[in-house]
């Protein structure tokens, strides 16, 4: 400490008289220090004061984030699940459809398509997340489908009650058991497995254990059973033996390739009645089920559809492809019914 500089003097008494005075001592350069020190606690302080509601706030700010976030987890998650369930829904509606104009085609019933309905309105939430948006408009698109596909049904229903008799008829389920068969040769373009050329197959051949019984697919009568002598038709001749059921006017089925035949012309069958069993005769490689329904328009003979369509019990694998109403033989494809063959 400098001569003749100012200095403080501060005393600490305590309260009892045998404690000990204690001095400090303060030199201007020290009183500075203290004072920029109280100063800045005091500076610390305001700053602290001003701050403090700015810190609770980001504080509350930080917890309403963390919350936001575990909210647009759980929302993602929901929007997931909705989509996964109307991506479902979307499926099933498919089938749906499939099988409603699958009956519709094998009763000739003409049907409209089914519409779409048109979206709602958009509003600013929806285009703040376009896969909400899309999930709403699917939805909207379903509940309208549905709809139509409701009033589609009412009308397959209203027109089985006023024509029983011709649902009796109609040929709509497998001929073989569920479960029994394999699809080995579906209708249409294909190569011959006899000649190597390209034909048009008439009909469907199932595979199945020989033996495995044959039923009729709808109620009709027995136009034909046996064999086709090979003098009256060559083409007749390969099928072996054959069953034909006639089906009102407008349908007939045919089960060729039979080991027995189990009726006789003139025989009246229904749905589900064993008419033979699955054999290799004819033009065979192998014991199988060559099966056939034949169309007939008005005016016109009876022509080769795709039978898949009049399996109502079966979900065959490329559904869709067979659900073409055009699916029919072209004309030059397919061998018209000998005489004795067709309905009386």
């Amino acid at each position: 400490m400098r001569r003749g500089q100012a200095v403080w003097e501060i005393q600490y008494h305590p309260a009892s008289i045998r404690g000990r005075v204690r001095f400090f001592f303060l030199s201007a350069r020290a009183r500075w220090w203290l004072a920029a020190a109280l100063l800045a606690a005091a500076g610390l302080v305001v700053v602290g004061v001003a701050l403090a509601p700015r810190g609770a706030r980001a504080v509350a700010l930080a917890a309403q984030l963390a919350m936001a976030r575990r909210e647009a987890r759980a929302a993602r998650a929901e929007l997931e699940h909705q989509l996964a369930t109307l991506d479902a829904l979307e499926r099933r509606l498919a089938e749906l459809r499939a099988i409603q104009r699958r009956i519709a085609l094998a009763l000739g019933v003409v049907q409209r398509e089914v519409g779409l309905g048109g979206y709602g309105p958009v509003t600013g939430e929806d285009l703040a997340d376009p896969e909400a948006m899309q999930a709403l408009r699917r939805a909207a698109r379903l509940e309208s489908e549905c709809g139509a596909l409701h009033s589609l049904a009412a009308e397959l229903a209203d027109f089985a009650a006023r024509h029983a008799e011709i649902l009796r008829a109609v040929p709509s389920v497998s001929p073989l058991p569920r479960d029994t068969f394999v699809l080995t040769s579906p209708f249409g373009e294909r190569t011959s497995p006899f000649t190597g050329e390209p034909d048009f197959h008439t009909g469907i051949d199932l595979a199945a254990a020989e033996g495995t019984p044959v039923m009729a697919t709808g109620a009709g009568a027995v136009t034909f059973a046996g064999r086709i002598p090979l003098r009256t038709s060559v083409h007749w001749w390969r099928y072996g033996n054959l069953v034909v059921v006639a089906h009102g006017t407008r349908h007939l089925t045919l089960y060729a390739h039979l080991r027995d035949v189990a009726v006789r012309a003139g025989d009246r069958v229904g749905r589900g009645d064993v008419v033979g069993s699955v054999g290799t005769t004819g033009w065979s490689t192998a014991p199988h089920l060559h099966y056939e329904v034949r169309l007939r328009q008005e005016g016109e003979d009876f022509v080769p559809v795709d039978p898949r369509v009049f399996v109502l019990n079966y979900r065959w694998r490329d559904e869709e492809m067979a659900l073409v109403a055009s699916r029919s033989a072209p004309r030059p494809a397919f061998e018209p019914l000998p005489p004795t063959v067709e309905a009386r």
